[in-house]
């Protein structure tokens, strides 16, 4: 990512949405980063944003849709404009689907999805009328590709999600913005831990489904969101990249190979 860019980086308070705003700076790039979390409540941002003198950190809660305007408004003054946004903001927590209730519905739909759409027409409509462009981009999952249980609205809004990626693309291009998004597999964060830290039997059986044997960390994400805003990746445009450790190759992981099938094989 050139030095001179401009990010903001929603839900970057810990997590992938944090290192994308480290990452960012290592590269020479400025970024704002924003959650519904009091920065005095988040020892890790306050260290990163210390560490970095081109990070800045707004608080902002995007269930309340008024705090958009304010949000991309802030964001704008502190850094001069806006080149690069990353739609990180999201959430998974939800009943089973028999259990699934409108509200659950609207909660994770207006974070996953309905957040992203709305900072991305406040970020683009601000960057139309400065006359320049831009890039937008958006952490996905494997999940929009691929279920697991008790899953059902955090697939189906990284689904959206895939495909919001891919429409942008085609409604913003006439406007100079280019998309792409990012699908990791399973990260090491705070929020997917499942317990996995501490059941080493568990946690040997989830990576034993990963061809590369182990999880990802947030780096190994944020890389990616890095190379997607510079110039370098300019001419890709609604690409959702799979980072996962090979598991959208792997057709089956435990499939036993027969004699017989060994014999054809060979």
């Amino acid at each position: 990512m050139p030095a001179g860019k401009r990010a903001l980086v929603t839900g970057s308070s810990r997590g992938i949405g944090l290192a994308i705003g480290r990452s960012f700076a290592a590269h020479g790039a400025r970024a704002v980063l924003t959650s519904e979390r009091r920065e005095a409540d988040c020892p890790e941002l306050q260290a990163v944003l210390s560490e970095h003198a081109g990070l800045t950190y707004i608080q902002a809660d995007l269930t309340d849709d008024s705090e958009v305007e304010r949000l991309v408004g802030s964001a704008w003054e502190a850094l001069g404009g806006i080149d690069v946004l990353v739609n990180n903001l999201g959430t998974f927590a939800e009943p089973n689907f028999l259990q699934l209730k409108r509200s659950d519905f609207d909660r994770i739909f207006h974070l996953n999805v309905w957040s992203a759409i709305a900072i991305t027409q406040a970020v683009v409509r601000r960057a139309v009328a400065a006359g320049h462009g831009g890039r937008i981009l958006f952490t996905t999952s494997l999940n929009g590709t691929r279920s697991e249980p008790e899953h059902t609205l955090y697939d189906a809004s990284k689904g959206a999600i895939n495909a919001l990626t891919r429409q942008l693309a085609i409604e913003l291009a006439p406007l100079g913005f280019t998309t792409a998004a990012v699908a990791p597999g399973l990260v090491d964060t705070p929020l997917t831990d499942f317990g996995l830290r501490s059941d080493p039997a568990a946690r040997a059986a989830i990576l034993m489904q990963i061809p590369l044997r182990r999880t990802a960390t947030v780096e190994d994400v944020a890389g990616w969101f890095a190379f997607l805003a510079s110039d370098a990746a300019g001419y890709g445009t609604g690409l959702v990249v799979p980072v996962d450790g090979g598991l959208d190759a792997q057709q089956m992981s435990f499939r036993p190979i027969s004699t017989g099938e060994r014999g054809l094989l060979g």
